[in-house]
């Protein structure tokens, strides 16, 4: 049930539209994925061709090598049962002498020929057997080719490597409370020049029904110039913030989602990369401190990535002040 204490006229903080939509006909689960990905499923768009290639780019590496590995083994597959039902006959030194010879031959026939190893102790005894080797051979360049692409893609785009935390909390700050999360460079590189936006999600009530509004949340610092260690996003809570007043009961009944973009120059690529995060009311832990993460050893700074999300509990009022 949505809470009735909070009025609509709290949108008179919100910002236009940044491109989500503002209604629908049935409550979002949340509106970005934690990952950063928009929780968009596109009806139609571009051909399936193009699309299963940004897929391909996109996709964490392990999942890359099964679908690599998968692609493989089916083509192996569709070429050998092609072999046996052209006859194995076809094919020079094959193993006739039983099911399973003829099968090895047939298998062996088309990993020779789509790999363009062709080791010469198999090869194509007659038209079928040969016709068939050129159109496996012709999938065999094309899908390596393709491989490489696919490879050369994915190292050669810019990304961003980040890690964040957990949850985001209520903290304690200065005299009053805040929002806050922390982020960390995960890779070696270092990056520069970051920036931050953070936005809030609200679901709100007018007269037209339930729509979703959109708050800035201003940071204490929105950006630096360097980030070689974790950066604790921190924002304050007074009475200007759209989360003044609030409770956690509030932020569960309007669904809040807090979206996090972020942009810097990283060092190793000398590009400009981009990266999204997004924490759901659940997301949010009612009370916390962070503890530190890193700490100096022999004059060196060490950051400890897996205690990005390690915090200390703190009570906090049940309705934040504003």
């Amino acid at each position: 049930m949505r809470n009735s204490s909070i009025p609509f006229s709290s949108a008179k903080q919100a910002i236009h539209d940044p491109g989500l939509g503002t209604s629908f006909e049935r409550p979002l689960e949340r509106l970005m994925a934690g990952d950063g990905s928009f929780r968009v499923n596109r009806v139609g768009g571009v051909g399936a061709l193009r699309e299963a290639f940004i897929w391909l780019v996109s996709i964490p590496g392990w999942q890359l090598v099964l679908v690599l590995l998968a692609a493989y083994t089916a083509l192996n597959l569709v070429f050998g049962s092609l072999y046996m039902l052209i006859g194995v006959e076809h094919i020079g030194n094959a193993d006739l002498g039983s099911l399973r010879g003829r099968w090895t031959t047939a298998f062996g026939m088309s990993i020779q020929t789509v790999t363009t190893v062709g080791y010469g102790y198999l090869y194509p005894n007659g038209p079928l057997a040969w016709a068939l080797a050129s159109i496996e051979g012709m999938f065999g360049i094309l899908g390596f080719s393709l491989i490489s692409a696919i490879i050369y893609s994915r190292f050669a785009r810019p990304t961003a490597k980040l890690a964040y935390s957990d949850q985001a909390l209520i903290a304690p700050h200065q005299d009053g409370w805040s929002l806050q999360m922390r982020m960390a460079n995960r890779r070696g590189t270092l990056m520069r020049e970051v920036k931050v936006r953070m936005l809030l999600v609200m679901a709100d009530m007018d007269d037209q029904g339930e729509r979703l509004n959109y708050y800035d949340l201003p940071l204490q610092f929105d950006h630096v110039s360097f980030m070689p260690l974790s950066w604790t996003l921190v924002h304050a809570i007074n009475t200007d913030s759209p989360l003044a007043g609030l409770s956690a009961a509030d932020l569960i009944s309007r669904r809040a989602e807090v979206l996090v973009i972020v942009m810097g120059v990283d060092v190793g690529y000398m590009q400009h990369v981009y990266t999204r995060h997004s924490y759901r009311f659940d997301e949010v832990q009612w009370g916390g401190r962070f503890a530190r993460a890193f700490s100096s050893q022999n004059g060196v700074m060490h950051l400890y990535l897996d205690k990005l999300s390690d915090t200390l509990d703190v009570e906090a009022p049940e309705r934040l002040p504003g």
